[in-house]
């Protein structure tokens, strides 16, 4: 054990410099757990009556959790990855870009069998992250441990145990091939799914071509296209890959390529082929890959995005945690109902659990904006659109905010874990949402600027029963925000995390994605500080 501190009940007497174990409730509010005692808090506590209190008394050789939580992190952090301030004893470790995380396991599970006190928990080895997502966390157990124990670790455990590889941008060209009777629609849908399949590692698709599922024509057109300005070239066959003889792999061989591995024991996913043309990779998609779920081509993706190379051995080991989710090609799929309603119910969730950080100690839902606040003004303009189911979720400050949400006819539910993430107020809001529900914007309460008309704009194209089920501003051709959900994706918010918004479901529902222009910037302007909130009171 590397405790050597003093723990107990103790009288007050002896706990000048300790730190309170246990949280103590006075008359005038709460002295919280991890408080180190001052002589003001002892006499406070004696004013109250109470005599002992549970304690941590350190020795000299002790290090505070918070302490040995930042000294670890700091040690295990690699490239591309930062770690949030100490807190009761843990440290977050973030991801600073988009990218692939990658982890030293063997010296992970080292660390954690040093000690019970000193642990780290990760995220999956090789997970696909976003900027500021939530990758490791370190957790120091007891109020302290032993500073030799801490520096032992950092003496005996390799630094940069966790390392985020980031995506750069990558071009890719695309190859479909074709048969009799195969629709415009099928090479439609594979073109728009793989665009926003690579949009997710910073890739970018910037042709398709086409030709008949023949050896000659595939490796004519192979050879045509060789020695372009992209970065892989991504075939989909009219027909799958059955061997390494077949169509795709002889086609490669033939324009001067070579099969580099056949086949991968990830499911969906098992027929994919990788391979070479001149120094680029050519990668042979499984028939899966028409669907925007998680498939075995998205493993390989995200690497080569990240700039690793790929060898035969390393898809011959991805068969642990290869068993991905179901897609559309399975036997009695996930189906999507197709709602034909006369009359939809619409609501709004308003987000307004946020700490506005960076304005200091002012709310700024609650600065002045028109003719009330910046929540008022943004209240109005729902009611304006038409929408008269409005919710929303409350967290710092939340009497000053819920006095303000009572002014208005709006339902509004606390977030008592609001400083974890955004995610906790997203889950917490649609969780509450009555059942009858049937699609929900998603507004953000610090942009007073999305008109009642942009409201309008976008539940006016919502029809799922045409596909249209998810709904996004434009601007320019650039995303903004409110987003309308339909109620068939609720459950899928439960997957967010941390600072996670929904927009990280977006790449999985690409088919039933609709974008509508709503001649507007106004659906990318929020306040994040006083200078913004200048320049919205301008325009």
């Amino acid at each position: 054990m590397a405790i050597q501190m003093k723990f107990g009940e103790f009288p007050l007497a002896q706990v000048l410099g300790g730190t309170l174990a246990h949280s103590v409730r006075l008359e005038s509010g709460i002295m919280k757990k991890g408080h180190i005692l001052t002589e003001t808090d002892i006499k406070l506590l004696s004013e109250n009556k109470i005599t002992h209190v549970m304690a941590a008394l350190l020795e000299p050789s002790d290090m505070t959790e918070d302490a040995a939580a930042t000294r670890i992190s700091m040690h295990i952090s690699g490239a591309h990855v930062s770690c949030a301030a100490a807190f009761t004893g843990r440290v977050n470790i973030y991801a600073a870009e988009h990218g692939l995380i990658e982890i030293n396991d063997k010296s992970v599970n080292a660390l954690n069998h040093r000690d019970e006190a000193i642990t780290i928990a990760t995220i999956s080895q090789n997970a696909i992250v976003h900027q500021g997502q939530i990758v490791a966390t370190v957790k120091i157990i007891p109020l302290a441990v032993n500073a030799s124990v801490v520096e032992k670790i950092i003496t005996d455990i390799e630094p940069g145990l966790i390392t985020l590889h980031p995506f750069r941008p990558q071009m890719a060209l695309m190859i479909q091939t074709e048969l009799e009777g195969t629709t415009e629609k099928i090479f439609e849908k594979a073109t728009r799914v793989m665009a926003h399949r690579l949009d997710i590692f910073g890739a970018s698709l910037t042709g398709e071509f086409r030709c008949r599922h023949e050896i000659t024509a595939l490796a004519d057109l192979l050879q045509s296209k060789a020695d372009g300005d992209q970065d892989m070239i991504l075939i989909m066959g009219a027909s799958a890959i059955t061997d390494r003889k077949d169509v795709i792999p002889a086609a490669i061989i033939r324009a001067g390529g070579e099969i580099i591995h056949y086949g991968m024991p990830v499911d969906p996913g098992n027929l994919m082929l990788l391979a070479k043309l001149h120094g680029k990779w050519v990668l042979g998609l499984p028939g899966c890959s028409r669907s925007p779920k998680l498939n075995g081509i998205d493993l390989i993706l995200s690497r080569i995005s990240a700039g690793l190379d790929v060898t035969a051995q390393e898809v011959m080991s991805m068969g642990v945690g290869g068993l991905l989710s179901e897609y559309a090609g399975r036997p009695q799929p996930r189906e999507r109902r197709k709602k034909i309603k006369a009359t939809v119910n619409f609501a709004a969730l308003i987000l307004a659990a946020g700490q506005s950080k960076r304005m200091g100690q002012e709310n700024k839902l609650l600065l002045p904006y028109q003719e009330g606040t910046v929540l008022s003004h943004v209240l109005g303009q729902i009611h304006h659109a038409g929408i008269d189911n409005i919710f929303a979720v409350t967290g710092h400050q939340r009497r000053k905010i819920e006095q303000e949400l009572s002014r208005h006819d709006v339902t509004f539910f606390h977030n008592d874990i609001y400083d974890e993430g955004m995610s906790t107020s997203v889950k917490l809001g649609i969780g509450s949402l009555p059942e009858n529900i049937d699609a929900v914007l998603i507004i953000l309460g610090d942009m007073p600027n999305i008109t009642a008309d942009i409201l309008r704009q976008i539940i006016a194209v919502y029809d799922p029963a045409d596909d249209r089920a998810i709904i996004i501003p434009t601007h320019n051709g650039k995303r903004g925000n409110p987003i309308l959900w339909d109620s068939e994706y609720f459950s899928e918010f439960e997957r967010l995390s941390g600072d996670m918004g929904a927009k990280i479901l977006l790449s999985e529902y690409s088919e039933y994605i609709h974008e509508v222009e709503v001649g507007s910037d106004e659906i990318f302007l929020d306040i994040d500080t006083f200078e913004a909130y200048e320049h919205l009171k301008k325009k």
